[in-house]
């Protein structure tokens, strides 16, 4: 297949994954193009790219028209589409249609994302790989309980029902005992047909207090390669919050059998792109596959910190038919990065989305800090979309630098006017639990979290920076200081012979 110039890309999505992407592409010399609905109206994104055309429908419905979005992107001059995270990025069937009209889809082919994005097809291609897999059956919604529960009982308790084209923890729910299955099941495949409209429910082992590590890989169809591990087991309703690389508390052997058989399933499916695969790990060190994302992920930016490598870079170089010129031994990773997901919720409300004007504003920055973000003074915080606002991540030599660094980095952290779960994230990065690695995916418990809470004395739209100008002049010093045995590796062979993959320090 012969390789390809991508010179435009049309950038469907919004916000601050926007600026990430353009923010490499003009390093490439790519002209970018935008989206927005009414609501986006003035975001910072659309004046960062070149170009940028309103769509008009409200919110995230803006973002779902695909039909709309291919038609923008032809009218641009755009030869390729970038979907980000998130609204269309593992989308099959707009996928297909990007490449149907001529157009490069950056990401997997269409069949590739189809087949991982069905969980019970994922199950059966990890496990014809050797990938080991958490015991459990999928059912037709259909299904008479009865006919099942014996298959269901030998699973054992507790377990947990997943709509097998879900993602997100949307429709997933734990149930512990027999007398909770049938009500639990009702719910979770009403809830699954409205998001997704599945015929099947799968139903798994639930594995108490593991860890959550995911591989991250890239392949360009014959040749597949490992950028090590991210521990994303800080999470709070089956929605990570806070991310690291290294994981510091698995022992290398696992990690090690678990960058095998992430490369065992890549190899399999002939992946083309990059993706990361997620598994389960036990404190005894079995680790199990859960899923896999066809897509950049979100906490991308700590395995960049540590590696080297701009995975937005290497997803537009593969996309151009090019082969991956770089064996796995030259690539390599130094020191430790943490990233923060900083969200518009209330941590004293059960975490409820907030809405507001930001009236105030102050970014953390630094040569080890890195801020993934869309803010600016006077935004307005809608409704209508997901929470999530900017993207936090800290590099250290250590991590027990790297947890310095954030935790200073969040307390100079201030958004008046709406509010975000900043102070929660600082004072549970501040627990002895966190600082020694006592976590997992259950660790923010409702009474944890209430724990947490507690301590922040959290007040609405009233959180300000806990340093003073003569403490960020210290902890200036000290970066500055450490800044030779502190940058982030750059991965020299990689950058140049796979068109600029260097990750540059945001600012």
């Amino acid at each position: 297949m012969s390789s390809k110039n991508i010179k435009k890309i049309l950038i469907a999505n919004r916000g601050g994954i926007v600026n990430r992407i353009n923010f490499t592409c003009k390093s490439l010399g790519i002209e970018t193009v935008a989206i927005f609905s009414p609501q986006d109206a003035s975001s910072p994104y659309i004046y960062n790219t070149d170009y940028a055309y309103p769509i008009d429908k409200d919110g995230y419905l803006a973002y779902l028209d695909q039909d709309e979005i291919i038609k923008i992107a032809l009218k641009s001059g755009a030869d390729a589409i970038h979907p980000g995270y998130g609204f269309l990025s593992e989308n099959h069937m707009f996928a297909q249609k990007v490449v149907d009209v001529g157009l490069t889809w950056i990401g997997p082919n269409p069949e590739t994302i189809k087949l991982m994005g069905d969980k019970n097809e994922a199950r059966r291609c990890a496990n014809l790989a050797g990938v080991p897999i958490i015991s459990g059956i999928e059912i037709d919604v259909v299904t008479d309980l009865k006919v099942v529960l014996q298959e269901i009982l030998n699973i054992g308790f507790p377990l947990i029902l997943k709509d097998p084209l879900g993602g997100g923890g949307k429709a997933a729910r734990r149930v512990d005992s027999p007398g909770e299955l049938e009500s639990a099941l009702r719910l979770t495949i009403s809830e699954a047909q409205k998001l997704t409209g599945t015929t099947k429910i799968l139903v798994e082992r639930y594995l108490v207090n593991p860890r959550h590590i995911e591989i991250q890989i890239a392949g360009d169809g014959q040749n597949f390669i490992h950028l090590f591990e991210r521990d994303c087991s800080l999470q709070r309703r089956y929605q990570k919050i806070v991310e690291e690389a290294p994981c510091s508390f698995v022992d290398k052997n696992t990690l090690e059998k678990m960058y095998a058989a992430s490369l065992r399933l890549a190899k399999a499916v002939s992946y083309k792109n990059i993706g990361t695969l997620e598994f389960m790990v036990t404190s005894d060190g079995e680790f199990f596959f859960l899923e896999m994302n066809t897509r950049l992920q979100v906490e991308h930016s700590v395995t960049e910190m540590t590696t080297g490598v701009d995975l937005v870079a290497m997803q537009i170089f593969i996309a151009e038919n090019n082969t991956i010129p770089i064996a796995q031994t030259e690539f390599h990773r130094r020191g430790h990065a943490i990233e923060c997901r900083i969200y518009s919720e209330d941590p004293n409300n059960n975490f409820a989305p907030c809405t507001g004007k930001i009236q105030s504003l102050q970014l953390p920055s630094g040569p080890t800090v890195r801020l993934d973000h869309d803010l600016v003074l006077n935004k307005e915080i809608t409704p209508f979309f997901d929470p999530m606002q900017a993207q936090l991540t800290v590099y250290g030599q250590s991590r027990e630098m790297a947890v310095a660094y954030v935790e200073q980095a969040l307390k100079s952290f201030c958004i008046n006017g709406v509010t975000t779960n900043i102070k929660f994230l600082t004072d549970l990065i501040k627990t002895e639990a966190f600082k020694n690695g006592k976590f997992h995916t259950q660790f923010l418990s409702t009474e944890q979290t209430k724990k947490i809470c507690s301590a922040s004395k959290l007040q609405v739209s009233q959180h300000k920076s806990d340093l003073t100008i003569e403490e960020l002049g210290v902890v200036a010093a000290t970066i500055i200081q450490k800044l030779q045995d502190q940058q982030p590796i750059t991965t020299n062979n990689a950058s140049v012979a796979a068109n600029n993959w260097k990750a540059q320090q945001w600012k």
